[in-house]
């Protein structure tokens, strides 16, 4: 039986995402929707030409890693409060492809008919339309974008004009638009302010007769940002201007139209950005990558594009049989997490991807704790990419730590784009020391799912123990507990309380770290004697203190309270009044746009998973009957304010076997975006709760576990699907799992014979050939 639930904005279907009509408040959640991204540049799914009268849009086009900082103005400061701000930044819009006739402009508000739909197996944003004149002539547009997966500098466009029943000229202006601008709701502090003006300051421009141009050099930064477009017509324009105005410029063409005869004209955008080069060196080498582009063309140029979208999707699509818009909803989530993620190590992954200016584009754990549990499992080059990011930034981190008052070790900032602290907010932002421990996870995840030795001597190493060291500066063996190691003074993931002892997410990861620091250290001595000692030498890290992390982590203090025989949240979580949630009015919602946060951290209140998150990510820790205690108590007072969280109720509700709960929270997950459940959506996508609803699918319904001991699959099947399948990689294989009503099957698709653990039972696969377990030997 399919299952189509109400209150969908977009009609399912299982390789894209269509709209067919202008809907009035929703203009700017298509933009985000349908952006597209390579995961150096982004823009956002604006039209070409412009926005429509009447309906608020937000155009933006960004550079992943690229950034402006401004200077945090403080009411008040105090020592070490975070001085300056990074901005993602954004860039000249080269999209503008806009055409008249009749002096009339051609829009999608005015169009007979039109279609537009996001394509997830190539990546690309198409769209069909028919318009009339006021004098009745009638055509056609069709336009196709996409930012090429295997050019990341390029941004491609192509449109095909046909006169239905008529002949004659048709304007088209072709433009790079730095003149762009949004206000946005100032009132959320989840919404970014991006200014073109405030950030970008023109150096040199151009327009010629099918090119244009613009230097520009990042206001208080170091970046310089050549912008380049080039523009081919299948027919020679009859009439040829130029456009060159101060914050605009491009080319005014007449273009001669046979009735019944297509006019196809391609625009190549190149984004090139720089700290060393010379203005004229950077605009050479994107001039080069546009004449290079145009002479391929634009077939050869998508086949070279598609082809790395199916590479993508042989590794990480997700099959659902029996939930359409589900299916719909996880593919169109796979494909933002890949557009976006930064895939050059010098880059990372902005809690609104390259989809909005949500959160400034801001780095955030979400890439450590969600997205790459996601990526080290279907594209671990991409995983490994981000932590290459974070070892760039660790001298950044050093130097946060010295300022926080630790003599050594290494503290990662809470947001940053560039690597220095960018909150302003510190009981929810540098107090969330757990940001070192989200790192640690992601290090240990990822050596855990490919045994990539190398990768942990040349830069995991260095970053799990500079990271671990910090924890023995930040909490103490506290006499007053019999000697366990306390830590005082930190927020956890709930950042609805604030400041607290010994928060037990915190305490529990910071536990798992130092423990796998001594692991590794144990591992690096055997292994590579020479290299550790040296590494040891250049850190000032001495065998005793690696001592005292294991002592540390064997005396870690978890609170857990006898009488409700749950852990306790922090030391005075369980001491202070329940929210209440029945007075409350849904209009309240999210608490934090709507109380002052001491009225909040005075509640026992959640924003999101905190304890019930700790379970997840060190799951063999909890038994059975304490998952379900913990989350019992937890989620009644959980709001889920953040869209962190239902995933990970998601995976803990079917974990404790509360499948109909977990579906539940799965299906606000997967359809958060496409459905905009959380009302900001138009500001960008949320990533993290993307990457959740993979999560939520194979770690949740399908228990799948990369543990050091092995790989572990506890499956289960929702009642009303009739199956699902999903692609792993580990440890250089690739496998295929299918969940079905009567049995699993497996599928070794490459890579060793490989040992994995179903339920109670061993499973042995051999590379190319299927395995069937029926349910009832599970």
């Amino acid at each position: 039986m399919n299952v189509l639930p109400q209150n969908l904005l977009f009609t399912p279907q299982p390789w894209q995402l269509e709209a067919n009509k202008l809907t009035a408040g929703q203009s700017m959640l298509e933009e985000t929707l349908f952006a597209l991204a390579n995961g150096y540049l982004g823009t956002r799914g604006t039209m070409e030409e412009g926005a429509v009268a009447d309906h608020q849009s937000c155009e933006g086009t960004y550079l992943n890693g690229v950034y402006h900082s401004e200077k945090i103005t403080y009411g008040e400061v105090a020592y070490g409060y975070a001085s300056h701000n990074q901005k993602m930044q954004q860039v000249p819009n080269g999209k503008v492809l806009k055409l008249k006739l009749d002096d009339q402009t051609i829009n999608l508000a005015d169009a007979m008919e039109a279609t537009r739909w996001l394509d997830f197996r190539t990546a690309t944003l198409h769209r069909q339309m028919r318009w009339q004149s006021g004098s009745g002539r009638q055509l056609s547009v069709n336009t196709s974008r996409f930012a090429s997966l295997t050019h990341p500098n390029l941004l491609c466009l192509r449109m095909e004009i046909l006169a239905e029943n008529f002949s004659g000229d048709i304007e088209l202006s072709a433009l790079l638009d730095a003149g762009y601008r949004f206000s946005p709701n100032k009132d959320d502090p989840r919404v970014g302010v991006l200014s073109l003006d405030d950030s970008l300051a023109l150096y040199q421009q151009h327009a010629g007769d099918s090119d244009a141009w613009m230097l520009h050099q990042v206001k208080d930064g170091e970046f310089k940002i050549a912008s380049v477009s080039i523009l081919n017509s299948t027919v020679a324009p009859r009439h040829i201007s130029q456009i060159t105005h101060e914050k605009q410029v491009g080319q005014h063409w007449l273009l001669p139209l046979k009735q019944g005869e297509s006019v196809i004209v391609e625009k190549y955008i190149c984004y090139q950005h720089s700290k060393e080069l010379t203005f004229e060196t950077l605009l050479d080498e994107a001039q080069q990558k546009v004449q290079e582009a145009k002479r391929s063309g634009w077939d050869a140029l998508h086949s070279q594009h598609q082809q790395a979208a199916d590479a993508f999707w042989q590794n990480a699509d997700v099959q659902i049989d029996g939930d359409p818009a589900l299916q719909q909803g996880i593919r169109f989530n796979l494909l933002h997490l890949f557009m976006s993620i930064g895939k050059d190590g010098h880059s990372n992954m902005g809690a609104k991807g390259l989809t909005g200016h949500g959160y400034d584009g801001h780095y955030f754990w979400d890439t450590e704790i969600y997205i790459l549990s996601v990526m080290t499992a279907t594209n671990p080059e991409l995983a490994k990419r981000c932590l290459e990011y974070r070892y760039r930034t660790l001298e950044g981190a050093r130097q946060r730590a010295r300022q926080m008052s630790h003599s050594q070790g290494a503290l990662y900032p809470w947001r940053t784009i560039g690597g220095d602290e960018c909150s302003a907010f510190f009981p929810a932002g540098t107090a969330q020391y757990h940001i070192n421990a989200a790192i640690a996870h992601a290090l240990r995840s990822y050596y855990a799912a490919t045994a990539d030795w190398q990768f942990m001597q040349e830069m995991g190493a260095e970053m799990l123990f500079e990271t671990a060291r910090l924890w023995l500066s930040l909490g103490h063996f506290n006499a007053r507990r019999d000697g366990q190691f306390c830590i005082d003074g930190v927020t956890g993931p709930d950042e609805y309380t604030a400041i607290v002892s010994n928060n037990f997410y915190t305490n529990a990861m910071a536990k798992a770290h130092l423990q796998f620091a001594v692991q590794m250290a144990a591992k690096f001595r055997h292994q590579d004697l020479t290299a550790y000692e040296q590494l040891c030498v250049r850190l000032s890290l001495t065998e005793s203190e690696i001592s005292i992390w294991e002592q540390a982590a064997e005396k870690m203090y978890l609170p857990f309270d006898e009488t409700l025989r749950i852990h306790a949240q922090d030391d005075s979580f369980l001491d202070k009044q329940p929210w209440d949630f029945a007075n409350t009015p849904p209009d309240k919602y999210p608490l934090l746009l709507h109380f002052h946060p001491l009225v909040i951290y005075r509640h026992q209140v959640l924003k999101q998973a905190d304890v019930v998150l700790a379970m997840y990510l060190l799951d063999d820790t909890f038994d059975q009957a304490q998952k379900a205690r913990n989350l019992a108590y937890y989620e009644p007072l959980t709001t889920h304010d953040s869209t962190l969280s239902s995933c990970i109720h998601s995976i803990e509700f079917a974990e404790t076997g509360d499948y109909q709960r977990a579906y539940e929270f799965f299906h606000d997950t997967v359809r958060m975006d496409i459905d905009n459940r959380h009302g900001n959506t138009e500001y960008g996508v949320h990533t993290a709760c993307m990457a959740g609803s993979w999560m939520s699918i194979v770690h949740g319904f399908a228990g799948v576990r990369m543990r050091p001991d092995g790989l572990t699959v506890n499956p289960h099947l929702p009642d009303h699907w009739q199956g699902y399948t999903f692609n792993l990689q580990y440890q250089g294989r690739q496998i295929q799992i299918k969940v079905s009503k009567d049995k699993v099957s497996y599928l070794l698709k490459d890579g060793e014979s490989l040992s994995l653990q179903q339920g109670t039972q061993q499973v042995h696969l051999n590379k190319g050939q299927w395995l069937n377990v029926s349910w009832g030997n599970l």
